[in-house]
């Protein structure tokens, strides 16, 4: 069988969907899998044995002409696949499949896109569920049987490694560091107050002796290199806009440590195995923290979430109209004894 999984958009979802497409592999072992994904998070899925093919799609943004999408659905069409498993709960995700002539797509219903799907599946997630479930749960509608615990570990080739050991060196960066995200610029109310990084940075230099290294796209340079300027003792690297995502992921691999905000990177530093911190603000850990179940790999999980509870979170707003509170109530204090719990779990 010829199955297409169309991916999500955002670089913690990638992750989120690994037990999916685990799933769908080990259910047909002998068939092919091929991923549709947007630009940014292709190369991502590029990196796993588990998918043969990868399609992108470009028929959005800048750069997209009004014939792209028929484009795409021209070239999904030659594929042949005998299935789609959309992730994505889009009107226009589902009506790309159709117009490709994909025999059986299963996905999500919602957003007026019932008559576009074969499979309309109702959405049921329960309070405080993860999101991880919301992917496995469509793959089990196209017939995979659902894992006993989900694994989203990503190992880490030496290839990689190496890539992420040379645009560190490129830098400057020697010795131990903290690989560190904390931009989150599509969602402003998720981000720590960049002056209490900076102190953070600071307390990991003199107790630790870790050097920072920021990541991020290009877009995010400005914020980065506004917390470094911050930091008084630490030595701080940015990074942002000069690695690709698969040589994020190996810079994550290398790191001593991750700390950031709720954010894609969070995701993946988690699943490399990194010990990870977390700042948790308006978002809520339980349904989108990185995901903390038993790993394949049989290494233990190294994550702590940095949080102080607030009447008003979680919530949906990008901007907080109000004080800020769940994020202005996490101190530095709270984010190093969180440094220090997945060190000492490490050890």
């Amino acid at each position: 069988m010829r199955t297409l999984v169309r991916a999500t958009n955002w670089v913690g979802d990638v992750v989120l969907s690994l037990p999916a497409v685990r799933a769908l592999r080990a259910a047909d072992p002998k068939g092919a899998l091929a991923v549709l994904a947007r630009p940014w998070v292709a190369e991502l899925y590029r990196l796993l044995p588990e998918v043969d093919e990868v399609l992108v799609d470009e028929s959005k943004g800048p750069e997209a002409d009004p014939k792209a999408r028929e484009r795409l659905a021209l070239e999904i069409r030659r594929g042949r696949f005998d299935r789609a498993v959309v992730l994505p709960t889009s009107f226009e995700t589902a009506w790309t499949l159709a117009r490709a002539g994909v025999p059986e797509r299963i996905g999500y219903r919602g957003e007026l896109r019932g008559a576009l799907l074969t499979r309309a599946v109702r959405l049921v997630l329960g309070p405080g569920e993860h999101q991880v479930w919301k992917h496995l749960r469509l793959a089990a509608a196209a017939g995979a049987p659902l894992p006993a615990a989900p694994d989203v570990s990503w190992p880490v080739s030496a290839a990689l490694r190496e890539a992420a050991r040379a645009r560190l060196a490129e830098a400057g960066v020697t010795g131990s560091f903290a690989a560190a995200h904390i931009a989150s610029f599509a969602h402003a109310a998720k981000r720590w107050d960049l002056a209490r990084f900076a102190d953070v940075f600071d307390a990991l230099a003199a107790r630790r002796g870790l050097t920072t290294v920021l990541l991020g796209s290009a877009g995010e340079k400005a914020v980065n290199a506004e917390a470094a300027s911050l930091a008084k003792k630490a030595r701080v690297y940015d990074l942002s806009g000069r690695t690709s995502l698969p040589e994020a992921l190996g810079v994550l691999a290398e790191a001593r440590l991750f700390l950031g905000n709720d954010s894609g990177l969070a995701h993946l530093a988690s699943a490399a195995g990194t010990p990870s911190v977390v700042v948790f603000g308006p978002t809520d850990p339980a349904a989108t923290r990185p995901w903390d179940g038993p790993r394949g790999d049989g290494k233990p999980v190294l994550l702590a979430l940095a949080r102080r509870r607030t009447l008003c979170a979680p919530c949906r707003f990008d901007v907080c109209p109000i004080d800020h509170a769940c994020m202005t109530g996490v101190t530095p204090e709270d984010v190093l004894a969180a440094v220090n719990k997945v060190l000492a779990d490490e050890r």
